[in-house]
């Protein structure tokens, strides 16, 4: 998800509440503090003209996705899951009701993660599926929605480290050293590895040379891990656009030796 759309805001409106033409029981002081308090975000509703639903609906809309992921995560902190259950149970809310919200709070759940995933280059199933990269994926990924790019880069490295180590082992390649880096194994598969045999054709040539600066970008991914980030007590944490385009670079890398190993 890129954004949330008209048809999503209203759901979350509608998980909120409306009463009488207002946002649930947001007062206009409740509403200007709840952007601060809850989302950590300088907005000012008072700003936006209309009643705090009409303005909660133009906030939340015109909103970066970064930010909407913020007000997301503000709303279910603000209007939990169990006021609703609560309500249902004193008999102020109908069953019907009550599992219309829970269904519209497993949405905005979604919604959350997946805008602060934003930016996330898909992955699609490797041909070469080892459950170890598989598990440290999807660490990595739950690292990202949950918290930041930039604690992802272990699991992102150890994944390609795994599978580079793993392509290695099934093909018979063995390294000189005891505990060969990322570079070295790519090193291994590129020079010995049958799929990658080079093709000497001229209009070939520029594909070659991406192909063999592959080992200059595992060499820095590899720096980055070990002194950017939190896979050791460094002084300095790689930034997050920086760690976004380390994942993203890492991510591609692992899809096109995969798919020209499965090829």
């Amino acid at each position: 998800m890129n954004k949330l759309g008209e048809k999503e805001v209203y759901s979350v409106v509608s998980y909120i509440g409306v009463n009488n033409g207002y946002l649930g029981d947001f007062s206009y002081a409740s509403h200007a503090d709840f952007y601060p308090r809850y989302c950590g975000l300088a907005i000012n509703p008072n700003d936006y003209p209309g009643t705090t639903r009409e303005r909660f609906i133009q906030i939340l809309g015109n909103c970066s996705p970064e930010d909407q992921a913020k007000i997301l995560k503000g709303v279910l902190e603000r209007c939990p899951l169990s006021n609703f259950e609560d309500s249902f149970e004193n008999g102020y809310l109908k069953k019907f009701d009550f599992e219309k919200k829970k269904e519209l709070h497993e949405k905005i759940i979604k919604w959350t993660n997946e805008l602060q995933g934003k930016g996330l280059i898909e992955l699609g199933k490797l041909v070469n599926d080892f459950e170890y990269v598989k598990e440290v994926l999807n660490h990595a990924e739950t690292l990202i929605n949950q918290h930041s790019f930039s604690s992802a880069i272990d699991r992102v490295h150890a994944a390609l480290h795994g599978y580079l180590k793993n392509i290695c082992m099934n093909e018979g390649l063995t390294c000189t050293t005891a505990d060969p880096k990322i570079q070295d194994l790519w090193s291994k598969i590129k020079q010995e590895h049958p799929k990658f045999s080079v093709n000497v054709k001229e209009h070939y040539k520029p594909i070659n040379q991406c192909v063999d600066a592959i080992g200059k970008a595992l060499h820095n991914i590899n720096d980055v891990r070990n002194r950017l980030s939190y896979s050791h007590p460094n002084a300095e944490i790689i930034e997050e656009n920086e760690a976004k385009l380390v994942i993203n670079l890492s991510r591609v890398l692992l899809q096109y030796i995969d798919s020209k190993i499965g090829n």
